[in-house]
């Protein structure tokens, strides 16, 4: 029996029309926080993210919220690395080249979806948005370091760093930070807060 999602999945863009700027591509890199995304890896990020939240909300609850049933943003976020890195790695088996420069939005997007269902059920009790940005953000380190920890050949220290460093600055030019996590202007350019 499929459970009920939390949070319903976004709603399509339409066809842009002569009074819209922006382009169905544009609008999606953005609802997945990923301007700087070519057409396909936005495509390959909708993909994936809707193959994890379609085994959350069919087999997979259950155990996801037991394995979350502490409520911490460590469980969520190695549940969401573990998802986003097996599901790339089931992709690339079945012949897919995934790009490594949209993992990070993709573990931000699962653990959103993550975040609504231990909410939704229970398991997670964030009063308002900024515990939930900060429990979001705190998940996503956690997330980055499970896949860190995987198999995976191309994710390496330096590869989550260059992911890092591409998400701190596409946060920085749209003004707003990146999955909640604040971000000193001193800190992003690497010089000692005074």
């Amino acid at each position: 029996m499929m459970k009920e999602q939390a949070r319903p999945m976004p709603i399509p863009t339409a066809a842009p029309t002569a009074a819209s700027d922006k382009s169905i591509h544009q609008q999606q890199a953005e609802s997945l926080g990923m301007e700087q995304a070519s057409e396909e890896e936005v495509m390959q990020a909708k993909g994936i993210v809707e193959n994890i939240v379609s085994y959350i909300y069919s087999d997979g609850a259950p155990d996801i919220l037991q394995q979350m049933a502490g409520g911490t943003p460590r469980e969520l976020g190695e549940i969401a690395g573990n998802l986003v890195t097996n599901e790339i790695a089931l992709e690339e088996e079945a012949g897919q080249d995934i790009s490594r420069d949209i993992e990070a939005e993709i573990m931000a997007e699962v653990i959103l979806e993550l975040v609504d269902l231990g909410m939704h059920e229970g398991v997670l009790n964030l009063p308002d948005e900024e515990s939930e940005q900060a429990f979001m953000g705190e998940a996503l380190t956690y997330a980055l370091g499970a896949a860190m920890d995987s198999d995976d050949p191309e994710v390496t220290n330096e590869s989550m760093m260059d992911i890092v460093t591409n998400m701190i600055g596409a946060s920085e030019q749209s003004q707003q930070p990146s999955n909640g996590i604040p971000v000193h202007q001193e800190v992003a350019n690497g010089s000692e807060l005074g």
